[in-house]
């Protein structure tokens, strides 16, 4: 599974996205944690089959492949969210045949424990956004170390730290793209988001099956259970068709041809809203018992609040407006009056 999206002649099993997306549903029946170590090392692997020469694919990408090494995507920095191409303060300057790296990541997955770490980071200020680059940094390179470890509501099981970089050589051969900006937002949305959208698809399958085996065994009256009562008939259906409609999206989104992020987009957003409203309706089903650690849907319901986080819905649904030609008018100058229609 960590080879899924690696040709077999770097050794992986793939490329295999719609795959993908499936072991990442089916993980996240049990532990979405654990899909989300898998994902970010995939989107490592990605990232380096997508941006890396013929000797980092070589280095690196069997290694990955075979599970033998995690990898990390460090983008996050405190000073910044999803404007961080405007926002990022790492570093990174050309000192003889090194890069030496300087600044700091936040909330990154896999932190500490994987060995290949994929750190964004500005290498010309004066290019702005087309200055910032991608690096290939190990563990144990001499300057790169690990800070906080955070503590979360949810998705506790995903290891997420802080990195430091401290006059961190790197070798110039382990550059990976001089400006990963926009090849970066191109590879995103259309492995990471949809992938993120099914895990919130597991999260909810797993939430939906705790919530109907608990309705058909709590007794309410003799001869009768919960699930003879119409209102959790309806709650249960509603739940059934937004996974049913999550999961149909997903996999549309992972049979989709060539690099239109549109549908993994959509499919993230609606994945993660609809696992959060299902993991809720689950929870009410159990009533208090739910809100107790005696059973599962109180960790449902704590992560899939997280994959909400981990895909900023706003910035996705701005994307896809973006996609979808609105025709928005031009902003007016300051001061002047708003354009018209056709000129008039």
């Amino acid at each position: 599974m960590f080879g899924i999206f690696v040709p077999a002649a770097y050794g992986g099993t793939g490329p295999d996205k719609l795959g993908f997306f499936v072991a990442v549903e089916e993980i996240s029946v049990a532990s979405a944690s654990l899909a989300m170590i898998l994902l970010h090392s995939n989107l490592a692997s990605s990232l380096i089959l997508a941006l890396g020469n013929e000797e980092q694919k070589a280095k690196y990408l069997p290694t990955l492949a075979k599970g033998e090494q995690l990898g990390a995507v460090c983008v996050a920095e405190p000073s910044g969210g999803a404007n961080w191409a405007l926002t990022l303060q790492t570093t990174a300057r050309v000192e003889g045949e090194s890069y030496v790296l300087n600044g700091s990541k936040c909330f990154i997955s896999n932190g500490g424990e994987a060995e290949i770490y994929l750190v964004v980071a500005r290498t010309d200020p004066a290019k702005g956004p087309m200055g910032i680059s991608g690096l290939i940094v190990e563990k144990g390179t001499p300057g790169f170390s690990f800070g906080r470890k955070e503590e979360k509501l949810g998705l506790r099981g995903d290891v997420t730290r802080e990195l430091i970089f401290e006059d961190c050589h790197v070798p110039r051969t382990n550059l990976l793209s001089e400006s990963i900006v926009m090849p970066f937002r191109q590879i995103i949305p259309v492995i990471a988001i949809p992938a993120i959208g099914a895990a919130a698809v597991g999260v909810a399958s797993a939430a939906l099956g705790a919530a109907t085996d608990y309705v058909k065994q709590r007794a309410v009256t003799p001869g009768q259970t919960l699930a003879n009562f119409d209102g959790i008939q309806c709650s249960i259906a509603d739940m059934a068709t937004m996974v049913e409609a999550s999961r149909l999206l997903v996999y549309q989104a992972g049979t989709e041809q060539g690099a239109d992020p549109t549908l993994g987009l959509m499919a993230g957003i609606f994945a993660c809203e609809a696992a959060l409203e299902v993991t809720n309706k689950a929870l009410q089903v159990f009533g208090t018992y739910g809100y107790t650690a005696d059973f599962p849907t109180e960790r449902y319901f704590r992560d899939a609040r997280g994959l909400m986080l981990v895909g900023s819905p706003m910035e996705l649904r701005k994307l896809i407006a973006g996609r979808l030609k609105l025709g928005l008018l031009p902003m007016a100058p300051p001061g002047g009056p708003p354009p018209r229609p056709g000129g008039a």
